[in-house]
């Protein structure tokens, strides 16, 4: 049976309301003028296709102090975000968490969000116990949903760990951008005010 530890500061950090990014946004969600000029996309993403581009950002607080930074990117095909295209989730941190925080909270939402048999819930949790290491502040951990090929993870650049699993890969990245996220805030600053639902 698969025991989930409840880690308090990043539960309250999911759990209140985020701080949109200070950056002003389009409709799409994306920053313009100067801060639109300085956001480029993680180097690692170029290997899968050429003009990525910012669909949004979000800033991620709790007790009024920044954990990360967070920016949405996705390839050209239409203003609707999908599943069916392939995009990026680019979380810059500004403080140090554990590795194991990161997979025990990730897994604690996204059963919340996409109920799993405990069976797919153990390989699921094997495999980020196998990946996500502790970070630091200054870290840039990349995640890159690759419609019919899964999943990839990135830290600082070099590849962590990748899974053929789509369902996966979707179930991980609706912690973010599933309306029924624990973030809203953060997920309108991602998807942009348009994104009434998650387009499949």
């Amino acid at each position: 049976m698969l025991k989930l530890t409840y880690f308090m500061p990043l539960l309250v950090a999911l759990a209140t309301p985020a701080t949109p990014a200070l950056a002003s946004t389009q409709a799409s969600g994306a920053p313009t003028g100067a801060a639109a000029a300085v956001m480029l996309a993680p180097d690692e993403l170029m290997a899968f296709g050429p003009g990525w581009a910012l669909r949004g950002s979000g800033v991620l607080r709790f007790f009024g102090f920044k954990a990360y930074d967070a920016n949405l990117w996705q390839l050209p095909g239409g203003r609707e975000f999908s599943y069916a295209r392939p995009f990026a989730l680019d979380i810059r941190y500004a403080t140090s968490i554990k590795g194991a925080d990161i997979v025990n909270t990730s897994l604690i939402e996204l059963s919340r969000i996409t109920p799993t048999p405990t069976e797919k819930l153990n390989a699921w949790s094997a495999f980020m116990n196998r990946i996500f290491v502790d970070v630091k502040s200054g870290d840039r951990l990349v995640g890159l949903h690759l419609p019919g090929r899964g999943v990839r993870f990135f830290l600082n650049g070099r590849l962590l760990g990748e899974s053929s699993d789509e369902a996966f890969s979707e179930a991980f990245f609706k912690i973010w951008l599933d309306p029924q996220t624990k973030r809203p805030e953060l997920r309108l600053a991602l998807l942009g005010p348009s994104a009434t639902a998650v387009a499949q």
